[in-house]
């Protein structure tokens, strides 16, 4: 289901230019860099229902103008699928962004942006909470991962991941992130 999804929004998105006006999208989540001068935004084009959510990008704005750095590429592989954004974080060094697409019927994928290449880079599959901002193990991030269990069924947990994808460990049992992530509420 999800696959013919993202191949029916690569056709849609090759037949309809998606705007970069600010005035002709919703901001679904940002994030400023440190000093404040650059912000980054997930976007979505207006319209849309729970069934067929509006095509999504991620946005900067430096210098009062905003330009679309990444838009949806929908494919039929999950790891390289973007598309559905969300979950937008970036690094401590502010050099790459961290964000979700949709992927798997029970998890997501994670995927860095590289700010200066442009580089888009699967990192590992769950949902992100956020990214450990200092000490130890400043750089990595926090993941909600779907296991399961031997016996049957499933359980979700947090778990350490390093940028290139090793678990590092868990980190809490369950999806409580608030005592392990300094962004509440998100």
């Amino acid at each position: 289901m999800k696959h013919t999804r993202a191949l029916l929004i690569a056709l849609f998105s090759s037949l309809v230019s998606f705007s970069i006006l600010a005035e002709e999208m919703d901001v679904v989540e940002q994030i400023t860099a440190p000093g404040g001068n650059v912000a980054y935004y997930i976007v979505a084009e207006r319209g849309g229902d729970e069934q067929n959510p509006p095509p999504t990008a991620i946005m900067v704005r430096r210098d009062n103008e905003n330009k679309i750095i990444l838009r949806e590429q929908p494919d039929a592989d999950p790891q390289k699928t973007l598309y559905s954004f969300s979950n937008l974080y970036l690094s401590p060094d502010a050099k790459n962004l961290y964000f979700n697409s949709a992927a798997w019927a029970t998890s997501g994928a994670i995927h860095s942006l590289n700010i200066e290449t442009g580089t888009v880079k699967f990192i590992s599959a769950g949902e992100l909470a956020c990214v450990v901002l200092s000490g130890e193990y400043q750089g990595d991030l926090i993941v909600m991962k779907h296991k399961y269990f031997v016996q049957g069924g499933s359980h979700d947990d947090l778990y350490l991941v390093s940028t290139d994808g090793k678990e590092k460990g868990l980190v809490a049992q369950g999806t409580d992130k608030r005592g392990v992530c300094p962004t509440l509420g998100r």
